[in-house]
């Protein structure tokens, strides 16, 4: 293993690509059972990583592999069925695979994870041919039952292979599809199938079509049974009768053929073929824009490393304009402009190499939807929109938790079953979106659902009883202000705990996190219409665009995504209800506070008249914030407080400005919470 040992991060990674692809593919695969390519492309992933994983020595992941790509090779045969408890099996042992390489990326190992139940449901799928499986349904595990049906069997029939049976139709003679099963432990299968063959030729019969080929089944490449097409004038009894007359053949199954199945017949073969043919030319498509765009796979550490570099050079270009600037020095005035177009553009290449779809953290919610739905026997149509919307990967990796805590919470709490929804006249089927989209240097992800909506009322007088608001004051509140007590740690309306979520865990976790990320989240609802979670993130959390202003002389950054706008208001315009100074702004009557105060530091001791207000926004709450003196815009290097100073929550971070000084980044979520 230690040889291996340097390869192990290539394997983690191309196998979670694979397991990706396998999930995404088993999808679509059980609305479209017959898909060949769905089929296709999970065989195909599955025989790649049990190769990756046999070569790297783990045997725990070759073996399930193994027994998933036998299992998608009797389905490509035809030789077995697909539905969602099978499926289910294979997501099993999907699942497995994941948590071994989740060993794998930690200790270089697969740990003790035991996947011999999910093998031996698999090894059960295999042992059973298709006609065993309808005679023998009781040694299948109750979640791998598969109907077989003769009638299904598709021969894939060419113009010819039509025309042929046709004309036999139009002359009198029968079409029949036959399946023969030899006995168990027959020596000589090429044989018993040849006297088959032989006797349907006797009886002036013809072979139009067989599965597996003729070719195989002189190979004996075919287990205990193989099918064919025939024509025939002997009449079905009598075909049955002759084929069990040779010795050694156990089973004949015989299903006639009517005109119109034939034609059914050379319709799927026809589309079959179309469906090919757009696979090959989607091949073509792909192999030509692989040749136009290459791609190299690095390491997230050597970004962090690009990024801290980028910041740097930022910080000193600002550090060199100061110093002109200070210094009036004309000579450089040129080369410094130059050196600032050179460094922006820089900048943007940097911030996009970062920069990855939220398809990477979307791609898996299909799924759990899936399992969801099964699970609390609802149906949900899971819509995911704006897919190809870029953040930065840092941003990504930490939004897949709250994201799926409300997926959860929608289709648990939100989505009604189909009776009460049917009752309510609506669809029997709910409805679940996942959207996301740009909106200047944010991005907005919502999760939207056509459930019950959240009971205002409810809200309330929980909030009540939990004396977090008196009576009074709850019912001056907006409708909005009390949504946000969902936000609130162990608040919930549920009497009870329940399989998809405890009693008031998670949603100030999503908060908080979302938070952390310098984002915001809002709730809009409405009462059997439905609920909406809107998120909103920055771009990047790595180089940002800020308002510059002083505070005593200090310096402070307050980020541009959050900057409504800037004024200058005079001491008379301030009024104050309640203990609290508002101010109108253009019909508005905003809150306002004095950022001196919140951060305690000591406020000019000068009568001032006037005073500079920035209006910033979080949610839908917009408040306008005090300041000595407006600087300007300016794009900052975000950099850690660090443990010392963590607690803060008013600050989230700092910068180095380019005359060396240090400016504090304000967080205007905290201050307007």
């Amino acid at each position: 293993m230690d040889d291996m040992s340097r390869y192990i991060d290539v394997f983690v990674d191309e196998t979670k690509e694979h397991l990706q692809n396998m999930n995404g593919s088993l999808l679509k695969l059980e609305k479209e059972p017959d898909n060949p390519e769905y089929i296709n492309e999970v065989f195909r992933s599955a025989h790649t990583v049990k190769g990756m994983a046999g070569s790297m020595g783990f045997t725990r992941i070759a073996e399930l592999t193994h027994r998933v790509e036998s299992v998608f090779s009797l389905i490509r045969d035809n030789r077995l069925g697909v539905n969602s408890d099978l499926i289910d099996i294979v997501f099993e042992a999907l699942d497995l695979i994941g948590s071994a390489l989740e060993n794998i990326a930690d200790y270089g190992e697969e740990g003790d994870i035991d996947v011999s139940e999910t093998i031996g449901k698999l090894q059960t799928i295999l042992s059973l041919t298709p006609s065993e499986v309808s005679s023998q349904e009781e040694l299948l595990p109750s979640t791998s039952k598969k109907e077989y049906s003769l009638e299904k069997v598709d021969f894939e029939l060419n113009q010819f292979d039509k025309q042929v049976a046709l004309e036999a139709l139009d002359r009198g003679f029968n079409v029949f599809k036959l399946r023969i099963r030899l006995e168990k432990g027959t020596v000589l299968k090429s044989a018993r199938a040849y006297l088959v063959f032989n006797k349907i030729e006797e009886n002036k019969g013809e072979i139009l079509k067989s599965i597996p080929s003729v070719e195989d089944i002189e190979s004996e490449k075919f287990k205990d049974s193989f099918s064919l097409l025939i024509t025939i004038k002997m009449p079905l009894e009598k075909v049955k009768k002759s084929l069990l007359s040779i010795s050694e053949i156990e089973e004949v199954e015989i299903l006639e053929v009517k005109k119109e199945m034939l034609l059914e017949e050379a319709k799927k073969t026809q589309k079959k073929e179309e469906r090919k043919v757009e696979e090959s030319k989607g091949v073509s498509e792909k192999v030509e824009k692989h040749k136009v765009s290459q791609t190299v796979r690095v390491n997230i550490e050597k970004l962090d490393t690009l990024m801290n570099l980028m910041g740097e050079l930022v910080i000193n270009r600002s550090r060199i304009d100061e110093i002109t600037k200070k210094y009036e020095i004309k000579d450089v005035d040129e080369s410094l402009s130059q050196l600032t177009r050179i460094t922006l553009d820089l900048q943007n290449v940097v911030m996009k190499i970062r920069m990855v779809p939220v398809d990477y953290v979307f791609s898996r919610f299909p799924r759990v939807v899936r399992d969801l739905q099964r699970k609390l026997n609802k149906e949900v149509n899971f819509v995911i929109e704006g897919k190809e919307t870029e953040l930065d990967r840092t941003v990504v990796d930490e939004i897949g938790d709250p994201l799926l805590h409300l997926i959860r919470n929608a289709i648990g709490h939100g989505i009604e079953p189909a009776e009460e929804r049917i009752r309510k006249g609506k669809s029997p089927k709910g409805l679940l979106k996942l959207m996301a989209r740009h909106e200047g240097n944010n991005v907005i992800i919502e999760v939207q659902d056509d459930g019950r909506g959240m009971d205002v009322e409810k809200i309330r007088e929980k909030a009540i009883k939990m004396k977090l608001i008196s009576e009074s004051a709850a019912m001056q509140l907006s409708e909005s202000e009390i949504l946000n007590f969902i936000f609130v740690p162990g608040f919930s309306t549920s009497e009870g705990a329940d399989q998809i979520s405890g009693r008031g865990v998670g949603m100030d976790v999503v908060k908080d996190k979302i938070e952390s990320l310098s984002g915001s989240v809002e709730i809009e609802t409405a009462k059997d219409k439905g609920t909406t979670v809107r998120i909103k993130l920055p771009l990047t959390l790595a180089i940002i665009q800020a308002l510059m202003v002083t505070l005593n002389g200090y310096k402070y950054a307050i980020p541009l995504a959050n900057v409504d706008s800037t004024l200058t208001i005079k001491s008379e315009d301030i009024r104050k209800i309640q203990e609290q100074e508002v101010i109108v702004v253009r019909g508005e009557v905003l809150p306002i506070v004095h950022l001196a105060r919140v951060l305690g530091i000591p406020e000019k001791n000068e009568e001032v008249k006037e005073f500079s207000v920035v209006l910033v926004r979080v949610g839908m709450k917009k408040i306008g914030i005090v300041v000595d003196e407006l600087l300007g815009q300016m794009d900052i290097v975000i950099k850690s407080l660090g443990k010392l100073i963590k607690g803060v929550k008013e600050i989230s971070g700092a910068s180095i400005l380019g005359d060396g000084s240090i400016a504090l980044i304000v967080d205007t979520t905290s201050i307007a919470s």
